[in-house]
């Protein structure tokens, strides 16, 4: 099943969170943006990958941002882990409090 979520939305959702936790203050202004807008991307075209009823792999979505933030951000790459995991947190986190996730 599928679900129209507001895509604006849900990056200024995840942008706050990224901010309100505060571990990545020392990101030059319009990086963090940057980054998410990054990471949205790469989930997004992920997410194209799947059947229509497909399941969404946690793992394999952090594979590839895991991957891609390293190769587009080296200076940052100490950080990628975090910044994929947290990604994935922080847009699981809106999505079920837009009431968008079903779970199994």
């Amino acid at each position: 099943m599928t679900y129209d979520v507001d895509q604006n939305e849900m990056r200024d959702y995840i942008l706050d969170r990224f901010k309100q936790e505060g571990d990545f203050r020392f990101l030059k202004e319009g990086e963090m943006e940057t980054i998410v807008d990054a990471m949205r991307a790469v989930d997004a075209a992920y997410m194209a990958t799947l059947p229509e009823d497909g399941e969404y792999d946690d793992d394999a979505a952090y594979e590839r941002l895991f991957a891609d933030l390293k190769s587009r951000f080296p200076d940052y790459k100490t950080f990628a882990m975090r910044l994929a995991e947290d990604y994935l947190d922080f847009a699981e986190q809106y999505l079920v409090s837009v009431d968008a996730i079903e779970w199994d």
